[in-house]
């Protein structure tokens, strides 16, 4: 039997003694390990859906949707984030100007709209957007002369239903 070997067993088992209660004595060690442990907050990833137009999938995440002739429309709300996401687009061609979105929200009464900049992939986002039912379709317009109450449009994506509220 080695005498150095018997020498070093006690030295380690002294240190690996002292790492230990150091570690115990640290300030943030007791803290960590009760962060590691708490549940974490549960979250609501809800994605839109077109309730009357079937076969309009066109996939991706989240799901999009459109007729032959209209842009795609695709809807998200995530609880955890306290955010509602339009995605629409489809179009980039020159004859296109501007796409034409129409919603509904919970409170409001009538279908609103707005005019949203051309491309293939647009994005809009509400935050902590009002709880309830969110509806959404968009179609892409040209600028002309001639473009009287969207005549020069093509056609309405489906309507998107979007649930922002709990459960």
């Amino acid at each position: 039997m080695n005498v150095h070997s018997r020498r070093r067993t006690p030295a380690l088992f002294c240190t690996a003694l002292m790492i230990t209660a150091g570690l115990a004595a640290a300030p943030g060690a007791a803290a960590a390990q009760a962060a590691a442990t708490a549940p974490e907050r549960q979250c609501t990833i809800r994605d839109g859906y077109p309730p009357a137009a079937r076969n309009t999938s066109i996939g991706g995440t989240p799901t999009k949707y459109k007729y032959t002739n209209s842009p795609y429309v695709g809807g998200r709300y995530d609880s955890c984030s306290q955010t509602l996401k339009l995605y629409y687009g489809g179009y980039a061609s020159p004859r296109w100007a501007y796409y034409e979105v129409s919603y509904t929200y919970p409170t409001g009464r009538e279908w609103d709209r707005w005019q949203g900049r051309m491309g293939e992939n647009r994005i809009v986002t509400w935050n902590s957007p009002e709880r309830g039912s969110w509806n959404f379709k968009v179609r892409a317009c040209a600028q002309a002369i001639d473009d009287a109450q969207g005549r020069n449009c093509t056609s309405w994506s489906p309507q998107l239903f979007v649930y922002t509220g709990s459960g």
